[in-house]
């Protein structure tokens, strides 16, 4: 007589449950390592982010002259906000202005900075230096830029801009001379405004010359928290101050957050990063 070979039914279902367990046990590992990846690939971004907004501010603000006594570069300041004169480029006169017609030539060909002069929106500082043989009467002149109009009008025909500036007397362009400076700036401000998903962003927008009016907000870095920017300012003496033309330091805090929620011990949270930095103006006698 043939003896069938086979499995019990104790067997099968011992089986059974052994692949259940190994499956379970694999299911969580899947689990789990989708759960690190994804916190890893948000803290990846959140770092990001958080060194992007603490990095951005300090490069323009660090250029800022509070102290000029023609006016601070410093136009409004908050403890969310900094509206300030933002450099844009940097040219030099190749002659002596033409200080009865308001009118300067530059060397067109020797420029420096993120984009060449734009009449409609930029204005300009013009460095004067009076009596060479004494800083005492060294300025930086405030005018606006009414026309600019390309030639050759420099030295042996070179390329050139014409700008007729506004707003600047002749006498005190008398004290400009050849091979001075000309710094061409608008007006922006950086600040902490919620999106319309609610999500707050370190922004910037552009105060519009011809207009009078800001331009839209762009998002810089985020998402950031309800707290994401906090500015302070500080004299010379290191005290806390609202006047802008006695800002010889900026504090910046910056407080940025995960695009998404991650799972934690209580429970799925954001993850947040906080960093600070302190940044010294230019032309500060102290720091």
């Amino acid at each position: 007589m043939t003896r069938r070979q086979g499995f019990s039914l104790i067997e099968l279902l011992t089986v059974l449950v052994l692949i259940g367990v190994v499956s379970t046990a694999l299911y969580q590992i899947l689990v789990n390592n989708q759960r690190v990846y994804r916190e890893q690939a948000e803290r990846i971004q959140l770092n990001e982010n958080a060194r992007a907004a603490i990095s951005v501010l300090p490069g323009e603000i660090r250029e800022l002259d509070a102290a000029d006594p023609l006016g601070s570069d410093i136009v409004a300041l908050a403890p969310t906000a900094l509206s300030y004169k933002a450099m844009r480029g940097l040219y030099v006169l190749c002659q002596p202005p033409d200080a009865a017609g308001s009118r300067i030539t530059v060397d067109n060909t020797l420029f420096y900075g993120l984009r060449r002069l734009d009449p409609a929106q930029d204005s300009v500082l013009v460095f004067a230096e009076g009596d060479p043989s004494t800083r005492a009467d060294d300025a930086w002149l405030h005018a606006a830029a009414a026309t600019a109009a390309a030639g050759a009008d420099c030295p042996g025909g070179a390329p050139s801009l014409q700008v007729e500036l506004a707003g600047v007397t002749p006498s005190a362009l008398a004290g400009v001379s050849s091979g001075a400076p000309l710094r061409t700036f608008e007006v922006v401000q950086v600040l902490l405004y919620g999106d319309a998903a609610g999500a707050q962003w370190l922004g910037g927008r552009t105060y519009q010359k011809e207009t009078g009016i800001w331009s839209g907000t762009q998002p810089i870095v985020g998402p950031l928290t309800a707290a994401g920017l906090s500015l302070e300012y500080f004299d010379v003496d290191g005290r806390l101050t609202g006047d802008p033309a006695r800002v010889a330091r900026v504090g910046i805090s910056v407080q940025s957050r995960s695009d998404r929620r991650v799972k934690a011990p209580g429970g799925e949270s954001y993850l947040l990063q906080t960093l600070m930095t302190h940044v010294a103006l230019r032309n500060n006698p102290r720091f």
